[in-house]
């Protein structure tokens, strides 16, 4: 008989490990569950937070106070290579006026009378779905009565066409821009015009 009640307790005993470790992992379980959807509240929380529009009128103006003062925090060589950069980006968001509209006023009378004309050159010339730019120098050029003037040459080149040999390469002809900077994002440019 007593080796009947010693498998018994021994049956017992090892059935309440059993319950107990059953009963710890369904603690852990239920503490994760808590701590994974806590988790996505607080996520839900930070979108509605951040996705609330403010007025049309404020986000305006904020967005033009940061692009402002992302430009103050760049180097002269960056702003420059910046003003460039905003000048491609309007072309290629087909915003031609704008980008038109940054060209220094004699540059525009001499070679772009027309919005039209600057387009069709915009087009032909600075496509950015193939044009690859390397900023080649950056010069400042100072004078008290126009502000800062700035030289810059890059290459503009077709980054789909076969690749070319080093004297190719060097034959390549510059782009340069010129970029009167007087005050920070207030500025006009002007650029070599290829007369093909």
């Amino acid at each position: 008989m007593s080796v009947i009640k010693t498998k018994k307790i021994t049956k017992k005993t090892s059935n309440k490990k059993y319950i107990i470790i059953l009963a710890i992992i369904l603690v852990i379980m239920v503490a994760n569950m808590y701590l994974i959807l806590n988790l996505f509240k607080s996520k839900e929380k930070e979108k509605n937070v951040y996705s609330k529009p403010a007025e049309n009128e404020q986000t305006e103006e904020i967005q033009e106070i940061s692009e402002e003062d992302e430009i103050k925090t760049l180097s002269e060589s960056n702003r420059m290579k910046r003003y460039i950069g905003i000048f491609f980006e309007r072309i290629e968001e087909g915003n031609y006026q704008d980008a038109y509209s940054v060209l220094n006023q004699e540059f525009k009378d001499t070679y772009f009378p027309t919005l039209k004309e600057f387009t069709e050159y915009a087009d032909k010339n600075f496509n950015p779905t193939v044009m690859g730019v390397t900023y080649d120098n950056i010069e400042r050029l100072g004078n008290n009565k126009t502000g800062n003037m700035y030289v810059v040459w890059l290459t503009i080149d077709n980054i789909f066409a076969a690749k070319k040999t080093e004297e190719e390469a060097e034959a390549k002809e510059q782009t340069n821009f010129v970029i009167v900077e007087k005050d920070y994002n207030n500025y006009e440019m002007s650029f070599s015009v290829n007369e093909e």
